[in-house]
């Protein structure tokens, strides 16, 4: 404060230092981080300070309202902070602060300006040497140019650190969004100065790419970073660019709009090389982001649909390519300048925060070709990370995207800032669908992308099983490592405690991937179990357990407190049910390779327990093993289908009878036991069998009894018929003839589209298995899209 007023003629005190002082009360409005934001004399009788306020949304119109209705009750100084100054006023003042003033104190940072409404001008007050050369270049761009549809102020240099400007705000409006009026100033300006030019020899690409090297702050979102630098590099040096005159700083806080013109301020930032379009985009962003709050989504419909009129078609000529193109400019210019900015600053205020995220996510529609989407959102959540506490559990040391497709992320971190985090992802343009199930100590997402890959997270800010407190997540926070590639992990001692505790608790072998964090006491005893992993003979949970109820978390009323969020989120919960999936087709159309890899990908990327069926629940034994004994399993399961010689129908139909009373009592078993316990069921081949093949099951079976019999079952909510050419069959079994095979697909495949159009919930698709990568996106993106 002291600084801003000395440049204006000034001295203020707390305190009285001699005789010429004089006596002012001013009121003042603060900034969240407490400093003062606009400050003016307590005897104005209208609020001045709303010269310097944006009134675009709602909130800011009825704060506008709300304060004009204090002025105009006269309870100013009621309302608003007051204090006493002692003001001396020196030889360069150029104003009386006994009159009507206000002061805004400006954004903090290099370019930091304050601005002085007085005498119905603007003064710009500059605190830095950058400042002190934006004004003095805006006071001469000002006094060299004109406009027929802009309205621009007349400047006056007062001293090396003022400029004044005229008030051409008188009768003009503000607007939140591109108008007829802003179109035809844009396109005066962009003919005034329109080049095109090749990459090579433009010169502020070239002081960009410059600017972008020598960038670097430990800060700076490091993915969004590595974006950037795609960008550039992929830039050929011989494409050619239009180029024009930019105003740099053309947003709705800097203009008003009056008789079909716009008076526009802030012209310090002018150039004559810019890409086309660059002021379109920084209007619509720059207020999407710092006025509306929206995402980048939503912003970019705004890109589209205020583009329009005859007076737009200088821009993109209602191209989306060439949008795009000088899209891709646009953010290379404004993300690089503003890095190198906010590099510089000390502290960066909350719209930081905003602009990043926002501009990180609209970087994505330029590398999507070089990245997946899920990919992207894993850098840009790592990236929205960077600068507070969290880590990573378990995580790979690598760039954070180049994760498994098969693995998940666990974060433990603060449950404010989870919240945080959900509303990024909620909002991201790569997302389609977020899922969550929120517990009280953890929130596990899964993440459905535009393009169908899936991510699952858990956002962690307790370490609990059950209601025991098994590590310190405060401590582990604070221990917390910065790897080589960014991500911020658990020490590799809170690492070894965590697997310890978490596979002890949950009465699991501790998988051999961890050999590294296994601690071996000279009295333990490590043995490999079957399923190759690590298991510890002489630390048994009961010896855990004792440890931990002794620790202060988990006694006495936190005891009673962990046990009612315990139960609490075992009663209350969302329970995710399971379902069934049936596979169905002709032996040798690969179901079983696609069996197994959706299982993998079920348990791994949708994170639910499966159980893998044949043909039928099986409560029922085996026919021939309630004869025969256990021995007939073995022969029956080695005999080639389609090799039975039944021939009669009673006895087909005591057969069928037999079978359908597993399907019928097994339906309501395999719910109780699987289904509503979250599993998913998968059946190798199903009741389909009975329809269509009956004869792979020994029986001589009418078509109309095995679909009457159908009608009385639970349906399994997805069912897949896999097929395959004759010829790719026969090569990998020799069971059935061509014929055969030709018959029983045709078969099936009129009796999954007649069922599928029935229009019951349950989904009825053939795919033809020709590439198994397909055939798997195409079964997952069925089972997530339903």
């Amino acid at each position: 404060m002291e600084n801003i007023f000395s440049k204006i003629g000034y001295t203020i005190s707390n305190q009285k230092n001699s005789e010429q002082d004089i006596v002012q009360n001013v009121l003042f409005i603060k900034n969240l981080n407490g400093s003062i934001r606009w400050i003016w004399n307590a005897e104005n009788s209208k609020p001045l300070f709303l010269k310097f306020y944006n009134v675009g949304g709602i909130r800011a119109k009825t704060f506008t309202l709300a304060v004009k209705l204090i002025f105009v009750l006269r309870v100013q100084k009621i309302v608003f902070n007051k204090k006493k100054y002692y003001f001396k006023k020196e030889e360069n003042s150029f104003f009386d602060c006994q009159e009507n003033w206000a002061l805004f104190t400006g954004t903090m940072g290099s370019n930091n300006k304050a601005i002085l409404y007085a005498d119905a001008s603007f003064f710009k007050i500059a605190t830095t040497v950058k400042a002190k050369r934006l004004i003095k270049s805006e006071h001469k761009i000002l006094s060299n140019i004109t406009f027929d549809f802009f309205k621009i102020p007349k400047s006056k240099q007062i001293s090396e650190n003022v400029v004044q400007f005229s008030d051409i705000t008188c009768g003009g409006t503000r607007t939140n969004k591109i108008e007829i009026a802003h179109l035809k100033a844009l396109t005066e300006m962009n003919f005034r100065g329109h080049n095109l030019i090749q990459i090579k020899d433009w010169e502020l690409f070239k002081d960009l790419k410059f600017d972008f090297i020598m960038t670097n702050d430990s800060r700076l979102p490091i993915n969004m970073m590595r974006k950037i630098s795609m960008l550039l590099n992929e830039i050929s040096e011989d494409d050619y660019i239009n180029v024009s005159l930019s105003h740099g700083d053309f947003t709705s806080w800097n203009m008003f709009e009056s008789e079909e013109k716009i008076s526009l301020y802030d012209w310090e930032l002018f150039a004559f090389d810019r890409s086309t379009g660059f002021d379109y985009f920084h209007f619509i962003i720059q207020q999407g982001i710092l006025i509306d709050k929206k995402s980048w989504k939503e912003i970019y419909i705004d890109i589209k649909e205020q583009c329009r009129g005859e007076s737009a078609s200088f821009l993109f000529d209602y191209d989306l390519e060439i949008l795009h193109k000088y899209l891709k400019y646009y953010l290379l210019i404004n993300c690089i300048n503003y890095l190198k900015i906010y590099a510089a600053q000390d502290k960066w205020h909350i719209q930081v925060d905003w602009l990043l995220q926002v501009w990180n996510d609209a970087l994505n529609s330029f590398v999507i070709k070089a990245k997946t989407a899920r990919e992207l959102i894993i850098m840009d959540i790592f990236d929205a990370l960077q600068n507070q506490k969290y880590a990573t559990i378990k995580f790979h040391d690598g760039y954070p995207e180049q994760l498994s497709v098969n693995s998940d992320i666990d974060i433990l971190i603060n449950k404010d800032l989870s919240a945080s985090i959900l509303k990024l992802i909620k909002s991201h343009s790569l997302v389609a669908k977020v899922s969550q199930n929120k517990k009280s100590f953890m929130n596990s997402l899964q993440l459905v992308m535009i393009d169908g890959t899936i991510l699952a997270i858990d956002l962690i800010w307790e370490f609990k099983r059950k209601n025991i407190i098994f590590l310190d997540a405060k401590k582990a926070l604070k221990h917390a490592y910065v790897n080589n590639f960014g991500v911020k992990s658990l020490s590799f001692k809170d690492t070894q405690k965590y697997i310890s505790a978490f596979y002890i608790l949950n009465n699991v072998a501790i998988p051999r991937k961890y050999k590294l964090y296994i601690k071996e006491e000279k009295h333990q005893v490590v043995k490999k179990t079957t399923n190759n992993s690590l298991q510890s003979i002489t630390s048994p949970k009961t010896d855990l357990l004792k440890q931990l109820w002794e620790k202060r978390e988990n006694k006495g009323i936190y005891y009673f407190r962990n046990s009612f969020y315990y139960l609490y989120d075992t009663v209350f919960r969302s329970f995710s049910r399971g379902y069934i999936i049936t596979f169905s087709g002709v032996d040798g159309a690969g179901k079983s390779t696609i069996i197994e890899n959706v299982k993998i990908m079920i348990e791994k990327q949708l994170r639910k327990p499966v159980v893998v069926l044949r043909h039928r629940p099986s409560v029922l034994p085996i026919i021939s093993t309630l004869f025969r004994g256990k021995k007939a399993q073995g022969s029956f399961e080695n005999t080639l289908p389609h090799s039975g010689t039944n021939k009669s129908l009673v006895s087909s139909l005591i057969r069928f009878m037999y079978y359908y009373v597993d399907y019928f009592l097994g339906q309501f078993i395999i719910f109780i036991k699987y289904t509503i316990r979250g599993y998913v069921v998968i059946y190798d081949r199903y009741y389909f069998d009975f329809i269509e093949d009956s004869k792979r099951s020994n029986l001589i079976l009418s078509k109309k009894i095995a679909l009457l019999g159908y009608k009385l079952l639970l349906k399994p909510k997805f069912n897949f018929f896999l097929f395959a050419d004759s010829g790719t069959i026969l090569s990998r079994k020799k069971e059935l003839d061509e014929n055969v095979i030709n018959e029983l697909t045709t078969n099936y495949q009129n009796l999954f589209s007649k069922l599928d159009k029935r229009g019951n919930t349950a989904v009825y698709k053939t795919i033809e298995n020709k590439e198994i990568n397909q055939t798997l996106h195409i079964v997952l993106q069925t089972l997530i899209n339903r």
